[in-house]
């Protein structure tokens, strides 16, 4: 054999064995090729969740964003002294930050109207029906604007019923006004200042969103205006008391 033919023959046996080690490779690969799951073999598995769906309990408060509590009021307003009960009406709201603390603003109004008269004569009507003539002596209006930011604080919500205690500070606006029909005087005067509530109360679940609520309350603060003197040109200050407590009754949603 010659040069030549034992050259051909080394590069055929070389490209032989190349052949048959890719041929191996290719074979030991597809050995370990790991087999495609089903699509119900997927979502069936009990380890996998969907992306995007979340789940919690039932009865608790979702952790993605805060619910919003609101709750319309009415009671009354007795300031300290002498003073007689105002008719109350009111309402506040804000979020949920936990299951627990509520932050919020609200707002109460405590109105009171008085009128003096006296029976000036008595006569008698048609038919003998007595009737009484009085005159209007004089009139006074009481109108008290708490406005406040306030926290809240509230028991579990599994409770039969559930206690709460609230803090707030805010700004108070009183407007007095009288006439006096006999002598024509007339007062009117606007009364601001920062003032206090402190409250506890308890409230009665009545679904999984509304409960109706009752709160004893004090109020403090003291409220002042400026007034010019026109016959010494000068200013003096009033003041009023805004102390005193109340009661409040009402209905709460949104939980």
């Amino acid at each position: 054999m010659n040069t030549r033919n034992l050259r051909h023959a080394a590069i055929s046996a070389a490209l032989l064995a190349i052949t048959v080690t890719r041929a191996e490779a290719v074979t030991t690969t597809s050995e370990f090729v790991l087999p495609t799951p089903s699509l119900a073999a997927v979502t069936t598995a009990p380890d996998v969740q969907l992306l995007g769906t979340h789940y919690r309990a039932r009865g608790s408060r979702s952790t993605i964003g805060s619910s919003s509590v609101s709750q319309i009021h009415l009671g009354y307003y007795d300031p300290d002294g002498d003073a007689s009960k105002r008719f109350l009406l009111g309402i506040r709201g804000g979020p949920m930050i936990d299951d627990h603390i509520q932050l919020g603003v609200g707002v109460d109004w405590a109105h009171k109207t008085e009128k003096a008269s006296s029976v000036s004569h008595s006569e008698i009507g048609p038919g003998g029906t007595p009737i009484e003539v009085r005159t209007d002596l004089s009139s006074a209006s009481y109108n008290f604007f708490p406005l406040m930011a306030f926290v809240q604080i509230s028991a579990d919500d599994d409770l039969g019923v559930v206690p709460y205690f609230g803090a707030a500070a805010g700004y108070e606006v009183l407007s007095l006004s009288a006439e006096n029909y006999q002598t024509g005087d007339t007062y009117d005067g606007t009364f601001g200042g920062w003032g206090w509530q402190l409250w506890g109360g308890a409230a009665l679940p009545l679904s999984g969103r509304t409960r109706v609520t009752g709160e004893l309350y004090v109020n403090g603060g003291e409220l002042n205006r400026d007034v010019d003197n026109v016959l010494t040109g000068g200013t003096y200050r009033e003041s009023v008391s805004a102390d005193g407590m109340g009661l409040r009754l009402g209905l709460a949603w949104g939980f």
